[in-house]
């Protein structure tokens, strides 16, 4: 009976073990996720007159001789403002555009 007793305790100890072992082994997880970030780029207006533009349904402007940083994610449709709606694209974001200055007389119009 002592030896069966010692047996089972010696088997329960390497079971414990062999577990403890196997949860402190490493794992890699492997993703495949694209990190997204925004484009950040400026637009000097070196025009005479203040310009307005439309992105995402918001209006905004920059003052005449101004200059406005842009942070948006690829893709976005910068557009002219045509009265008070939204107009055509004026352009849209790319990554090559990241960390640059544009100015408004250089954009398509």
């Amino acid at each position: 009976m002592k030896k069966l007793i010692k047996i089972s305790a010696f088997a329960t100890l390497v079971f414990v073990g062999a577990l403890g072992i196997q949860s402190f082994t490493s794992t890699k997880a492997v993703s495949s996720e694209k990190v997204l970030s925004n484009i950040e780029f400026k637009v000097i207006n070196d025009t005479s007159s203040e310009y307005k533009y439309c992105v995402n349904g918001g209006h905004n402007y920059i003052s005449a001789g101004a200059s406005k940083g842009f942070s948006y994610s690829e893709g976005t449709e910068i557009k002219h403002l045509d009265g008070s709606n939204c107009g055509g694209v004026w352009f849209k974001v790319t990554s090559s555009m990241h960390g640059k200055s544009f100015k408004i007389s250089e954009l398509p119009k």
